[in-house]
């Protein structure tokens, strides 16, 4: 069962092909690329504009009462030391691992305030802004790249770098490039998580590494990698040769892979009643809790197994119907995406990631036509399952029919099946009521506030969403 809680403050945004990369649009000949793809150069901002962006952040953290500690920002619940409602009260950790992929956008482009990094948005980012890409180069970039890979080898994550994976994989994205004072930090500051979530819980996260702060390849892939971390929920420990010590300094970091004391010179630890299920109080075990969120890295080669339960294949609706769609996903590995797409007469008019895991839809009024649905989803691995069904609305039922030899009649579209010039649809898979909502996620139910660095306007764990208006534009072409 999947695990993810759901930190979205709005419903969904129709999507075809969204990238989540810089684009190409508008930019000269000799602008730079990396991997291929274009790289934003922002332009350097006036000493003006870094005192009106740090003033819009203070007063987003203040509005929404979060402090910052360190790299980590949150509200106070985040770093306190009493129970931790999203954090295991037992003496072992009782969710199943999930695999993960962290996504390094060293290509930047325009990101607003959120918890989605498939939206290309953060939490740390206050209102809307052009995040600058990777300025060091391609060699610099592989070496922050190889860090990345080598140091998560033993655990079920996988790294992204060359394009963003498809926005219905729930993946963890890192902004490479930049500099705080682009974001409103103070000087210093060479990066920051405003998603810890206390045993990567969100699935989304997007933090901040800001490699225009630092010269030193081996400081900024530490750096990216302990705020990708800090969103998982890890804390600052002692020792300079762990990944998650608090300072920068020269040479490899490992993983702490037994209870190691906190150090919290630079601020408050966040998530310390996840660690004490490992340690039992001031301390944590990074690669205790790592396989736990995790697991072991193995090869996935088995796709996930969709259903889709309803519609029957080969329902007929009159036009104007509603239709109920739900469907199951199974995969041998917590974490898979999935989306859903709809076709009407061969074009795609629809394609919808499922963000906080929803199995159900319903569209709306359907005018007249053959509908292909079709679930499809996507594993860490890249492997695909998918099912599909055929709806036909209306005349077109009646043609299908027709041609297929049923009974010879209404051949020319016009008329049913049984040749009197009637539309001739047959409402089936649905009870006429036109629910209007579809359940929001397969999510556990607990409180999805707690120890989490989220927007405070999103909806509680479980609730219905509204899905109005999901197809009410399936006519119009889309762009």
């Amino acid at each position: 069962m999947l695990r993810a809680l759901a930190p979205l403050a709005s419903a969904f945004v129709c999507f075809a092909g969204f990238s989540g990369l810089a684009s190409a649009e508008g930019l000269d000949e000799g602008d730079r690329t990396l991997f291929g793809q274009p790289v934003v150069e922002a332009p350097e901002l006036s000493d003006e504009e870094i005192e009106e962006r740090r003033l819009a952040l203070e007063a987003m953290f203040e509005e929404k009462g979060w402090q910052q500690e360190g790299s980590v920002v949150g509200p106070a619940e985040l770093f306190a030391d009493g129970p931790d409602p999203q954090a295991a009260q037992a003496a072992d950790w009782d969710y199943p691992p999930h695999r993960a992929t962290i996504f390094l956008n060293f290509f930047g482009g325009e990101m607003t305030n959120g918890t989605n990094a498939s939206l290309m948005e953060s939490a740390c980012i206050a209102g809307k802004m052009m995040y600058p890409g990777f300025s060091g180069g391609e060699t610099k970039a592989l070496a922050i790249i190889e860090t990345f890979e080598s140091k998560l080898a033993p655990y079920g994550v996988r790294v992204a770098f060359d394009e963003a994976p498809p926005p219905e994989l729930p993946y963890q994205m890192v902004m490479m490039g930049g500099r705080p004072t682009d974001v409103g930090f103070g000087n210093g500051t060479l990066g920051v998580s405003c998603s810890s979530d206390c045993g990567d819980r969100w699935w989304r996260d997007t933090t901040l590494a800001f490699t225009e702060a630092s010269n030193q390849t081996n400081v900024l892939a530490t750096t990216a990698l302990q705020e990708a971390a800090h969103a998982f929920g890890l804390g600052h420990i002692d020792g300079s040769g762990m990944i998650m010590y608090p300072f920068a300094t020269a040479g490899s970091k490992a993983w702490a892979q037994e209870c190691t004391v906190y150090n919290d010179a630079t601020g408050g630890i966040n998530c310390k009643p996840t660690h004490d299920i490992w340690c039992g109080g001031g301390a944590q075990d990074d690669n205790a809790e790592l396989l736990a969120y995790f697991g072991a890295n193995s090869p996935d080669t088995e796709p996930p197994v969709v259903e889709i339960l309803t519609p029957e294949d080969g329902t007929e609706l009159e036009p104007g119907s509603d239709i109920a769609i739900e469907a199951e996903i199974t995969d041998n590995h917590d974490g898979a995406g999935w989306k859903i797409m709809i076709y009407k007469d061969g074009e795609l008019v629809d394609d919808r990631p499922s963000f906080v895991f929803e199995k159900k839809w319903t569209l709306f009024g359907l005018p007249e036509g053959t509908y292909l649905i079709r679930v499809q989803a996507v594993d860490h691995d890249r492997n695909i399952g998918a099912s599909e069904v055929t709806v036909y609305v209306g005349n077109q039922a009646a043609t299908t029919a027709t041609e297929s030899g049923t009974d010879g009649s209404g051949t020319d579209g016009t008329g049913g099946t049984d040749g009197s010039g009637t539309d001739g649809g047959v409402t089936a898979g649905s009870d006429g009521s036109g629910s209007a909502t579809a359940t929001a996620g397969e999510t556990d139910g607990d409180d999805p506030e707690g120890c989490a660095c989220v927007s405070a306007e999103r909806p509680a764990t479980g609730g219905l969403w509204l899905l109005a208006g999901l197809l009410g534009l399936l006519g119009r072409r889309r762009r």
